[in-house]
């Protein structure tokens, strides 16, 4: 094992990566949900409360995925594991992101 494997392994180690790794699987599922809101107001004539409960819904998956995600990043900074941009090791790092936020939809496969 390389010594960036080794770095991006410590960093997928911390809470702050899992944080990182919650508000990027939030952030697509809040998207999804607003598509879901605006269908169900296009195709369904409901009360106006029931109509909002889809946006709230969606709203609140977003406003919890930036709220994990920038919690992860502080996190990573502070303890200073997130690494430079351009460098090996960031590029190592959002390698192994992707692979963790995409794994689930890929288990399935």
């Amino acid at each position: 094992m390389t010594e960036v494997d080794e770095a991006v392994d410590q960093i997928r180690a911390t809470p702050g990566y899992r944080l990182l790794v919650i508000g990027c699987r939030c952030l697509p599922l809040g998207l999804l949900l607003w598509g879901v809101g605006v269908a169900v107001v296009a195709l369904w004539s409901l009360k106006p409360p029931l109509v909002f409960i889809p946006f709230v819904i969606a709203t609140g998956t977003v406003f919890a995925g930036v709220i994990a995600g920038w919690a992860g990043l502080l996190t990573l900074h502070t303890r200073r594991l997130m690494p430079r941009g351009g460098t090996r090791r960031h590029a190592a790092l959002m390698k192994a992101l992707r692979r963790d936020v995409v794994a689930p939809v890929r288990r399935g496969r």
